[in-house]
């Protein structure tokens, strides 16, 4: 009844859609957003799903329907719009009916902040349209830090996130004209030019920064070009020092553009793009060419659900990467005909303010290199499942060595491991951590606080460590919720791991007892990676090779980082919620405003009274007070403390 009731409401909003262009949204029973889509014609857009659902056509659109409770729409003025909002939507709550890459992850990228007074290099995985350039994706984090390190030697980019032109020793408050700038350890293993203690000119900086843009865009050449010329330049002067920095970084571009140099038969900018699906694996393979040349061949592997179709991915690729701020090139070439290609063209072309064309199923020289594109993404999809069945087979491997190790009933294909993290009894928290089948499951992951603290007899404000009490506390709660019937805690594991000794097992085999449960434990002891368990009085010690101890030892280190990250979050945060009510008009809503906007003291101490003010609650007066308490609290009173906080600060940055 409940279900009817539900797809009638369905039915009621969509016989009231409009017929106009615009965003649409499903929704479940909790409000969560299952799926953002965009249409030209909103009406005819969303009756296309409850006719396929009635008529049991694209299996992925059916089981959208089962789930979706509740649709919600924004009408706007032009379909380009829709396409601008439903990118956006995307991005804030990440459906997860929306195409979505292989373990969810999110690709890293280069952003350049050529908008600011000194341009730095940083890595992002959270793309804005902030006016900095922003190049990739990348699908490896390994490759792009090593790109990164060249990166710095080569063009000498700072790629701190903060840059101060008076760095000094010391408070943020003290006085600048009194102390000398102090450089970073980057400047010294020469991997920043030193625009912090001006070793460098703003005009030369800037310089720098946009050459190393052209760089990335893949316009080695006009940067080969620049430098050649500034070094002639440079000897005509007699400046020997400059002409010979200029020689060395020509020789190193050369060595490095050398290596890259794959030519194409075609000439000008232009994305190619290509897909390749087997056995629910896709790939998509992405060819940078510029000026002839091709700059970058990245693939990205994505999950395909049946019925999706390789328009779909693409199109849903497409309109990510582009929303990113990167480089839009005057010509994309696709293996299928995109539903909203005119629309993609004229946003795309806003954001190069140039002509843009999509193509696809290209002919002449552009099919060649669509030919080559799409023989290397057939050829990553069988990579990949090559490798995944590598994985399985060891995985499945180290599964039957652990039960024979353990004398288990059968594989263990679901483990659960438990951790305490705390300083001194301040703030404990517990980790479970869930691996299926060998694999990290992340949407079993569960954070627990500990809420039974002993205290010091003769100081109850001062708690005291007691990992034993605390895995209990944890162990007590995790198989209650399961005793009532929580599903979130519902299935049990077939092997539960608890990080520590004979003592944490004790634990462990006292809770399970005490709730009826026959379910089997172990505990991983570090340093010496022993194995304890309740049948035998001595700890097992597997060979350091054995795959049954590295997945032991996986699950135990993902815990404890899962556990310790917790702590620290809450540790902090602790910290700056007692700084804040110690401050005269700070009251509840705006402490937490602080809290979410800033998150640490070092963020705060460093922002200014604009910054301040602009954090949702606060006003300039408030801000300056806040500003002037800070002041007072972290200014050093004496040259020893002065000189212990330039230690500290060098070690924060």
């Amino acid at each position: 009844m409940a279900v009817g009731k539900n797809q009638s409401l369905l039915e009621r909003k969509r016989a009231l859609l409009p017929d106009a262009p615009g965003v649409y949204m499903f929704k479940d029973a909790r409000g969560r957003v299952l799926y953002v889509g965009k249409a030209s014609r909103l009406r005819h857009r969303v009756s296309s799903y409850f006719q396929s659902r009635h008529r049991g056509g694209n299996p992925w659109i059916a089981n959208l329907m089962t789930k979706a409770r509740d649709l919600e729409v924004l009408t706007t003025r032009t379909e380009k719009e829709a396409l601008i909002l439903e990118c956006n939507l995307i991005k804030i709550h990440r459906p997860p009916y929306n195409i979505r890459f292989k373990d969810d992850k999110s690709y890293p990228f280069l952003r350049l902040s050529l908008d600011e007074p000194y341009p730095s290099l940083i890595i992002t995985r959270q793309p804005k349209e902030d006016g900095a350039l922003y190049f990739g994706p990348f699908p490896e984090g390994r490759p792009l830090r090593e790109t990164l390190d060249l990166i710095k030697k080569l063009f000498g980019i700072r790629t701190l996130k903060v840059v101060n032109d008076k760095r000094r020793s010391g408070c943020p408050w003290r006085d600048t004209k009194k102390l000398l700038p102090r450089a970073c350890l980057e400047f010294h293993l020469l991997r920043c030019s030193g625009p912090c203690i001006g070793a460098i000119s703003q005009d030369q900086y800037l310089a720098q920064a946009r050459r190393l843009a052209h760089f990335l865009d893949g316009r080695g050449k006009e940067v080969l070009q620049r430098l050649e010329e500034e070094m002639w330049d440079a000897a005509e002067r007699q400046d020997f020092e400059t002409a010979a920095q200029r020689r060395d970084q020509l020789n190193a571009l050369e060595r490095v553009t050398q290596r890259q140099a794959v030519f194409l038969p075609v000439k000008g900018d232009l994305d190619v793009y290509a897909f390749a699906t087997q056995m629910g694996l896709g790939c998509i393979e992405m060819i940078l060419v510029r000026s002839g040349q091709v700059v970058a061949d990245q693939r990205f592997i994505v999950r395909v659900v049946d019925g999706q179709t390789p328009a779909e991915i693409l199109g849903a690729f497409i309109k990510q990467r582009y929303a990113s701020g990167v480089t839009v090139p005057q010509t994309i070439l696709l293996p299928v005909k995109l539903e909203d290609r005119l629309v993609l063209q004229e946003w795309l072309r806003d954001k190069r303010k140039g002509p843009v064309h999509i193509l696809s199923a290209p002919k002449g020289r552009f099919r060649e290199v669509m030919e080559l594109t799409e023989a290397n993404s057939r050829r990553a999809v069988e990579e990949e499942i090559r490798k995944e069945e590598q994985e399985q087979l060891t995985r499945s491997y180290a599964l039957l060595s652990l039960q024979n190790h353990l004398n288990l009933p059968k594989p263990p294909e679901r483990i659960e491991c438990y951790d305490i993290s705390t300083t001194m009894g301040v703030e404990p928290v517990g980790a479970m951590v869930v691996f299926t089948n060998g694999k990290p499951d992340k949407s079993f992951y569960r954070r627990f606080r500990i809420k039974q603290l002993r205290y010091k007899s003769n100081d109850d404000s001062v708690p005291v460590p007691d990992d034993y009490a605390a895995m209990e506390e944890v162990l007590r709660r995790r198989f209650g919720h399961y005793q009532e019937g929580d599903p979130k805690f519902s299935p049990l594991p077939d092997l539960l791991l608890v990080d520590g000794g004979r003592g944490q097992l004790t634990v462990a085999v006292k809770v399970l007892t005490e709730f009826g449960l026959s379910v089997p434990a172990a505990a991983l002891a570090k340093q010496q990676e022993l194995i304890y368990v309740p049948w035998s009085p001595e700890p097992i010690a597997l060979p350091f090779h054995s795959p049954a101890l590295h997945l032991l030892q996986r699950v135990r280190d993902e815990t404890h980082r899962f556990a310790i990250g917790h702590h620290r979050q809450r540790r902090l945060r602790k910290t700056l919620r007692t700084l804040l009510d110690e401050v005269p008009g700070i009251g509840p809503a705006r402490r937490t405003a602080l809290l979410q906007h800033f998150g640490s003291i070092e963020a705060l101490c460093q922002a200014t009274v604009e910054e301040l003010s602009r954090v949702p609650g606060m006003n300039k007066k408030s801000a300056e007070t806040l500003r002037q308490f800070l002041h007072i609290q972290f200014a050093p009173k004496s040259p020893a403390a002065t000189s212990h906080q330039s230690v500290s600060s060098r070690g924060s940055r």
